[in-house]
């Protein structure tokens, strides 16, 4: 028989489809303060370079965080809607979105932790750190997407395929981060290029080689926890699917 779960009692699915929709309200919350919080500080700055709105709200949505926490809270809204309205386990769109979102936040929460936060990225690189939206962002989402895939209401089986559209997504976002670069210049400094993270700069690097080791390293890591997320769904709606027939 399956192990006992959320997905086997209405009244427990429709609590954690609200929690879902509580977290992405966090989410939002939290990015549209962070960018509430520094837009003032751009828009007194005393240098050209840095009072330029529009490179502060496209460098702002060209951090890997912002993203990936966006796609969180849209999976988050969807997946609370969809359990709310009591429809059965989710589709394959919305099985496929949580294997983007949970991957994506995971590489940011390991990546911040291990490799950021010792320097406490600064954003649009003109305004002070805020440390609750950091936390909630890099932190709180991260580990609660990861026990929602293990203990959250079920979702239909997805094809191995599904491990492609975040591996994809993180081959788009490096080289939209590379291309756009030279053509940006960093608030603090007024200088090009302006790189989101450190270590897609080759000058903090040693060169483009210890760039794409960076990256190489990462992109593994991404395409484990990529097809162990497309893993642990698949396993999940087989138990389910053995339970009913059971």
């Amino acid at each position: 028989m399956p192990r006992p779960g959320l997905s086997s009692s209405p009244a427990a699915g429709r609590a954690w489809s609200a929690l879902r929709l509580a977290v992405a309200a966090l989410i939002a919350v939290a990015v549209v303060y962070q960018f509430c919080h520094d837009l003032p500080y751009t828009l007194s700055a005393s240098t050209p370079h840095a009072a330029h709105v529009p490179t502060f709200v496209a460098n702002f949505f060209s951090f890997f965080t912002n993203q990936s926490n966006i796609i969180a809270a849209a999976f988050l809204a969807w997946a609370g809607v969809h359990g709310l309205r009591r429809r059965g386990p989710a589709g394959v769109g919305l099985a496929s979105l949580q294997v983007l979102a949970v991957s994506c936040m995971a590489l940011t929460g390991v990546v911040y932790n291990v490799l950021l936060r010792p320097d406490e990225d600064r954003g649009a690189g003109v305004a002070p750190f805020v440390g609750w939206t950091s936390e909630i962002m890099h932190v709180a989402v991260p580990i609660f997407l990861v026990i929602d895939l293990v203990v959250g209401p079920r979702a239909r089986r997805v094809s191995w395929a599904a491990v492609l559209l975040p591996i994809g997504y993180a081959v788009a976002y490096v080289a939209y981060s590379l291309v756009r670069a030279p053509f940006v210049a960093a608030p603090s400094s007024g200088r090009s290029p302006w790189y989101p993270y450190p270590f897609l700069d080759p000058r903090l690097q040693g060169g483009w080689d210890g760039v794409f080791a960076y990256v190489g390293v990462m992109a593994l890591g991404f395409a484990i926890v990529a097809a162990l997320t497309v893993a642990a769904i698949r396993a999940r709606a087989a138990e389910s699917v053995s339970g009913s027939v059971r």
